[in-house]
């Protein structure tokens, strides 16, 4: 049993699971490609595209990242002085790489702050300033969330199946919830305590979590730095107005992408702010799917949302550059960074594991 258990646990799951996602990747580029009303009949159908736009949607998305730096640097360099744009800038291309390549952008945080520790940043320093910074994105991002669906829902409605529609509901509720609580995280932390603390004693209880007590422990631990950082980022109001301010922008920028496509592709009669709130709901959406970059979710719900603005022969082509500009691209721009943090990070884990073992023993 114990022989059969060993060759069970040795099958490599997580190399699959990523040989999986880039089969699909792979498929889903070579399907907008080739298939019918695909980026090849696009161009022989003799449309022409405007580069110009096309450029636009690109400094659109590199705009979002620049930001994404500029806010890491303001953050960050209130702990510690010493911290320069350029360590700014390394830090966010990792979180790109790590957010696009992992289940549920999971693998992101941990990784800049890893990144942030071999720049002389103070762990406990660099997990407040993301701690903050996260708190600033959700607070923008779902502001973005309830304006969208309080102005454009019912235009978007007409045009979705029951299941499109079901998920945006949910993906608003799960946006909503996550305000709620961050909220209560921010200036109640007992009361957060109390209902997370009894989530998992009632999932305890079912036998679905394991570890309990410790977990609650954690838990504590972690509802006591995000207050403690919420705290320390309402003394800095001039901060506090700049770092909004930025991320609305930062947001924004990234909302207009595909309005910039639409006018390459000679869609003049496109609104703004309609494709703005059609990205809105097409990131909350493909949120909710647990997939590196919502591989598969992230296409469907592009084709969903931008029906009305994209005609048949168009959609297809128009998923691929959308794609290609914020996600394939920022995958290629960013692995530098990562590769070189991935394999310092491998030499100190194993630095620091070869000092644990007397300790262990």
């Amino acid at each position: 049993m114990s022989e059969v258990k060993r060759k069970r646990s040795s099958i490599p799951w997580g190399l699959i699971f990523n040989l999986c996602i880039i089969g699909l990747t792979i498929g889903l580029i070579v399907f907008f490609i080739f298939s019918k009303d695909g980026l090849i009949d696009l161009l022989n159908s003799g449309l022409k595209i405007n580069v110009f736009w096309l450029i636009l949607a690109l400094a659109m998305h590199l705009l979002n990242i620049g930001i994404d730096a500029t806010i890491i640097y303001l953050f960050v360099r209130r702990s510690t002085p010493a911290f320069t744009p350029w360590n700014a800038l390394v830090v966010s291309m990792v979180g790109q790489f790590y957010c696009a390549v992992t289940p549920s952008a999971s693998g992101g945080q941990p990784m800049q702050i890893l990144t942030m520790t071999r720049q002389g940043v103070k762990g406990a320093n660099g997990s407040a300033a993301l701690i903050q910074k996260f708190l600033v994105w959700q607070f923008v991002l779902t502001s973005y969330s309830i304006a969208a669906m309080a102005l454009r829902f019912s235009m978007f409605v007409q045009s979705l199946d029951f299941a499109m529609w079901v998920l945006t509901i949910v993906g608003f509720l799960v946006q909503v919830l996550t305000i709620v609580l961050l909220l209560l995280a921010s200036y109640s932390k007992r009361t957060t305590f109390k209902v997370i603390g009894g989530l998992y004693k009632l999932l305890g209880k079912m036998r679905i979590l394991k570890n309990v007590d410790e977990k609650l422990k954690k838990l504590d631990g972690t509802l006591t730095s995000f207050h403690d950082c919420n705290k320390d980022l309402n003394k800095d109001k001039g901060l506090v107005v700049e770092v909004y301010v930025l991320t609305f922008i930062q947001l924004t920028a990234l909302f207009l992408v595909p309005f910039c496509i639409a006018r390459s592709f000679g869609q003049d009669g496109v609104g703004m702010f309609d494709m703005i709130c059609a990205q809105s709901f097409v990131s909350m959406v493909s949120g909710l799917v647990p997939l590196p970059g919502g591989s598969g979710a992230a296409e469907y719900c592009f084709s969903a949302f931008f029906s009305a603005a994209f005609n048949e022969q168009m959609i297809k082509s128009a998923i691929l550059i959308w794609r290609t500009m914020t996600y394939y691209l920022t995958i290629m721009i960013s692995l530098p960074f990562a590769a070189v943090r991935k394999k310092k990070a491998g030499e100190d884990e194993s630095k620091n594991s070869s000092k644990a073992k007397p300790l262990a023993g």
